[in-house]
């Protein structure tokens, strides 16, 4: 004989499926930040016309009390302009640097998004088939007839 499922269990599934959709959004909306990735402000010295193919401004940066000059992967600055770079983890020899706007700081918003609605289709998926195994079920009440 199938004993009911009572208020309770069907409380605890709930809360067990919406605790994991939560957990999933956090784990997918927390902010990621990356320890190799340096910020440092840093100067033009030789700005580059965005006309021509390898157009790259020069830029002056001081990384731990030592001064570089670097390629500034970008161009049309003015002289003296003061940019924030994200510099690579080697900076021995000739060394390329980002601006610091438009490099990303962790997963893009579009991912982030889809990733979080995947999980929750499938918790709503899994919720779906329990629910359809707990109705083909018998119940106490069906069998006493």
């Amino acid at each position: 004989m199938a004993v009911p499922r009572s208020p309770v269990a069907w409380a605890l599934v709930l809360l067990v499926v919406g605790l994991a959709g939560v957990a999933a959004a956090v784990a997918l909306w927390w902010p990621r930040t990356s320890s190799e990735v340096h910020r440092v402000a840093a100067t033009v010295v030789t700005p580059a016309s965005c006309g021509d193919p390898d157009a790259y401004d020069r830029v002056e940066l001081k990384i731990d009390d030592q001064t570089h000059t670097a390629k500034l992967d970008g161009c049309g600055h003015q002289r003296n302009e003061v940019v924030e770079v994200v510099v690579p983890a080697d900076t021995s020899g000739e060394f390329t640097v980002q601006a610091a706007t438009t490099t990303p700081e962790g997963m893009p918003l579009e991912t982030r998004l889809t990733v979080m609605l995947m999980c929750l289709s499938g918790l709503a998926g899994g919720l779906y088939a329990y629910l359809w195994t707990a109705r083909g079920q018998p119940t106490a009440s069906a069998e006493a007839a």
